[in-house]
């Protein structure tokens, strides 16, 4: 059948029956992905960004507004480099299209090449060899063929071997691909996506589009690619960004020096913003200044390229960002993290990933509001869980206590829907009745049970049966973060200040928070501490324990040396708190966490 014009419908059947294969082939793609980190996502990335172009897309018969609500979606749902190269080609056909109801093939070649250009002036440094090259040398042969057809059935057609051979020269065009003998994983992706709408075009019918009908591309791939390499900046790290108050040249200079590989897409508007680094905190707090923040995501590539090369079990042990444990431990035992949200004058930040406690509570002193915190939508945790199911056969996931977040209850219906996805797939979610560094010292016993070779119905049977045994002792220096934070009344936040009470906080067994003493001052407080601590000794004796603080090294290397003196053994480890148990705990605040020893460990 002759295909002489595109409208929003035709563009919109295209455009899913593309998708439809990219997403049958994301395996396969992900298997491949070497550039720029082979960090194992780029078909998870493209299949999610696609996804949500898909389910977002308002077609009409309209070309131009058809094509505006992709270009609206994709930004909105683009993940990953590949991803947000997708999403700028399409807000590059977008902002083509002008108004245009439906156009002929030389109108579309003329808008291909102007979104091809478009796509590579959203990279701040585009690399040949890749999904670019592809596009390029796709919009060219458009040119080339466009002059003898006016049918754009035999126009899609013909172009797509070209960008086949292009596909295939990438093979040579990357060192890292040649030493592995495979084609950019993006640049496939494109080519698929092509395919799907050949496919489409020559058969005519979408449900014929599943899995079943598309070949495997294992054929490009050796049995093992790729190799474990140094990560120059750790985070994948991503912003949805809206109104934009300096043009996107000026962002870019002004961003460029915290990492590498940065592309935008998008306009002043609206954009999605896209860079490795090492510094995701300081990265927002700059992104802060110049635009609303609509939406973040950091992924720790690092920690992805472990899993891919390296993986020390396959069990997986996950926890969420109140678990105060130092990274230096969740590099060790690859502890994969679930963060909470944390609002912050109308901006939501990804708890420990986005947002630490350096200069924490300077931030929160000058919020117009006093910020809040909720648990991480089910999506967000199906999403963690859908990438661990995919890499491990089991995951067991620790949580803060069910008494003082939905943490455990959102990822519990999480989990529900990720089992029936995958039935063999084995998946535990424990409530830690506890938070801080308690919950630290928990998700600790919990690796170093796997790392014993603990099989996962053990380490479950051990956990329960440790609960009971964990203590956390909070000194308070500050009532007024308690107050500001809803946990103490205005009142009693008032009197406390002038009576210059200094509470203890502790954490009862069923998970709930209480006010476990009160004295006058913080050297009142570290007497009444040790004191407590004393009494642990004298029942069961302490097994281990950890020293977290509020921005007050001093006072918790204080708490560090006295009580490993006290309790005859070292500290496991001193870190900060994690922002959102900073909120209450507030400035100043140190803890002391302990696990008691057990029956077979009284001597």
């Amino acid at each position: 059948m002759k295909i002489n014009y595109l409208d929003g419908k035709r563009l919109y059947y295209a455009f899913l029956a593309g998708t439809k294969k990219v997403i049958a082939n994301k395996n396969d793609l992900n298997k491949i992905n070497l550039f720029p980190v082979a960090d194992g996502d780029t078909g998870s990335n493209l299949a999610h960004t696609l996804k949500v172009v898909e389910n977002e897309t308002i077609k009409t018969d309209s070309l131009a507004e058809t094509l505006n609500s992709m270009g609206e979606a994709a930004l909105k749902g683009a993940i990953g480099n590949s991803g947000i190269i997708f999403a700028q080609f399409i807000n590059g056909l977008k902002n083509s299209a002008a108004q245009a109801q439906n156009i002929d093939t030389k109108e579309f070649v003329e808008i291909v090449k102007k979104s091809v250009a478009y796509t590579y002036q959203g990279l701040n440094d585009p690399v040949e060899g890749t999904i670019l090259t592809v596009m390029k040398d796709w919009a060219v042969a458009l040119e080339k063929i466009q002059t003898k057809t006016k049918d754009f059935a035999e126009l899609i057609n013909e172009s797509l071997k070209t960008a086949s051979n292009s596909l295939a020269k990438t093979k040579n065009q990357l060192q890292v691909l040649k030493e592995a003998n495979v084609v950019d994983s993006g640049a496939q992706a494109f080519v698929f996506f092509l395919e799907g709408i050949v496919d489409f075009i020559n058969n005519g019918n979408l449900k014929k589009l599943n899995s079943k009908n598309y070949g495997s591309i294992e054929e490009l791939i050796k049995e093992e690619i790729g190799k474990e390499e140094k990560i120059e900046f750790r985070y994948c790290t991503e912003a949805y960004l809206a109104h934009l108050q300096i043009s996107i040249k000026e962002l870019k200079l002004k961003i460029s020096e915290f990492g590498d590989s940065l592309i935008i897409a998008g306009d002043r508007q609206k954009l999605r913003l896209h860079i490795h680094t090492n510094k995701p905190p300081q990265l927002f707090l700059k992104l802060d200044q110049f635009a609303d923040i609509l939406d973040q995501k950091v992924d720790d590539m690092q920690l992805q390229q472990q899993v891919k090369y390296n993986k020390k079990s396959e069990i997986a042990i996950l926890t969420d960002s109140i678990a105060d444990l130092p990274a230096e431990f969740r590099d060790k035992y690859q502890i994969h993290l679930l963060p909470l949200n944390i609002l912050i004058d109308e901006t939501n930040y990804l708890d420990k990933l986005t947002i630490d406690t350096n200069n924490f509570f300077d931030i929160i002193d000058d919020a117009t509001e006093y910020p809040s915190s909720a648990q991480p939508a089910v999506k967000k945790i199906e999403d963690k869980l859908n990438y661990l199911a995919e890499n491990y056969q089991a995951v067991i996931a620790i949580t803060v206590s069910a008494k003082m977040s939905g943490t455990y209850s959102s990822i519990k219906k999480a989990a529900t829907n990720i089992k029936n996805q995958a039935k063999d797939f084995k998946l535990e979610v424990i409530d830690s009745k506890t938070n801080s560094g308690a919950q630290g010292l928990f998700v600790l016993e919990a690796a170093e049970q796997l790392e014993k070779g603990k099989n996962f119905e053990q380490i479950i049977k051990y956990l329960k049966s440790l609960r009971d045994n964990l203590y956390i002792y909070v000194s308070v220096s500050d009532f007024k973060y308690m107050v500001r934070g809803g946990r103490v009344s205005p009142l009693k936040g008032k009197l406390a200040g002038f009576l210059n009470l200094k509470p203890i906080i502790s954490i009862d067994q069923k998970g709930n928070g209480i006010a476990f003493a009160t004295a006058f001052s913080k050297k009142g407080n570290y007497k009444k501490i040790k004191s407590i601590l004393k009494k642990h000794q004298q029942k069961k004796g302490v097994k281990r324990f950890a020293i977290v603080h509020g921005d007050d090294l001093n006072r918790a290397k204080r708490y560090r040396e006295s009580f490993s003196e006290l309790l005859g053994i070292e500290a496991e480890f001193l870190t900060k708190i994690s922002p959102i148990v900073a909120l209450n705990a507030g400035r100043g605040s140190t803890a002391i966490a302990l696990i008691e020893k057990n029956e077979e460990e009284i001597e």
